[in-house]
């Protein structure tokens, strides 16, 4: 080892430990979003009662979850908020109307497969879940007003680079066209594709709505946030500070829940005083057109044994 690379692993080492009792929280969400206020309530339940710090990195702040991925596997970043939980097997709990709410992803995740899965994030990933952030279920907005199943016939769609989000939005009718997020808007406003899918908050807060002319709620995904943590980082933890974090992010989740109606009674408002018409189509022919897509991804990723219990959960 050279003296420029001793000089280097002592200025890690020390600045690893200036920042031992900090705690870097990354999130997609922005400052006046539901999320972002669930990682504020977070922070301050942590903060009142140990004597780590909390700061909060938004909108990708730290890089796309990949990256954080590898941050917190060195133990620079502690914990992130994100819907990639880093296991396909965890993600794709998200195939269209399989999960029912939050609940369901809990139960899931408690079975002993769900523990092995978690023990596969310690394993693999160096984290582990933490617990959830929620997020609206997912809806659909377009250049037309959509008022059943029949309407998306034909509309490009912008999907995210996901199969289960093309394969979903194929059976009900439309044509997926994969695309990077930060295109969309553009996308949208020059025609390229007729619509998109995404939360009713991140519909607002990209300011989709206003090159759309209808957001049909179709609640398609129901897909919650994950909140991972460091494995090395909750290693170092006292039993009494891995209760609080526990705990802090159970406070950051009734925050969220207690926000997000009210978030969405006012977006909607909001959308439909700028001239955009909310429709709420029947979902039966919207599930049983998915059918399909549950079935095949279902029994491709967890085996026919394994997808029959995650379907019973969700349909409870």
């Amino acid at each position: 080892m050279n003296k420029f690379t001793i000089a280097a692993a002592l200025l890690a080492s020390t600045t690893l430990a200036a920042q031992a009792d900090e705690i870097r929280y990354a999130t997609w969400a922005q400052p006046g979003e539901a999320p972002y206020a669930g990682a504020e309530k977070f922070k301050e339940v942590v903060e009142a009662n140990s004597e780590h710090t909390v700061t909060i990195f938004p909108g990708d702040q730290l890089g796309k979850p990949k990256e954080v991925y590898s941050q917190m596997a060195l133990g620079s970043t502690q914990i992130l908020a994100s819907g990639d939980p880093g296991l396909k097997e965890i993600e794709y709990l998200a195939l269209p109307y399989l999960m029912s709410d939050m609940g369901d992803y809990a139960e899931v995740l408690d079975t002993d497969f769900g523990q092995e899965w978690n023990q596969r994030l310690v394993d693999e990933r160096m984290v582990r879940i933490l617990g959830f952030m929620p997020r609206s279920p997912r809806q659909i907005s377009a250049n037309k007003v959509i008022n059943t199943i029949d309407d998306l016939s034909g509309l490009k769609l912008r999907a995210p680079e996901r199969d289960y989000y093309v394969k979903s939005l194929s059976a009900l009718g439309a044509n997926p066209t994969p695309m990077a997020f930060a295109e969309v808007y553009t996308a949208l406003q020059t025609g390229i594709v007729d619509g998109q899918e995404n939360p009713i908050e991140t519909i607002y807060a990209q300011k989709f709505h206003e090159v759309q002319e209808g957001v049909a709620m179709i609640d398609y995904i129901v897909k919650p946030a994950y909140v991972t943590i460091s494995e090395s980082f909750w290693q170092d933890l006292s039993d009494e500070d891995k209760a609080l974090m526990v705990r802090a992010n159970e406070e950051s989740t009734k925050v969220i829940e207690e926000m997000l109606p009210q978030e969405q009674e006012k977006i909607l408002a909001e959308m439909e005083a700028a001239g955009v018409t909310v429709t709420y189509p029947e979902k039966a022919p919207f599930i049983e057109a998915t059918q399909s897509v549950r079935d095949e991804l279902g029994t491709e990723v967890w085996g026919e044994e394994v997808y029959k219990q995650i379907a019973e959960i969700g349909q409870n």
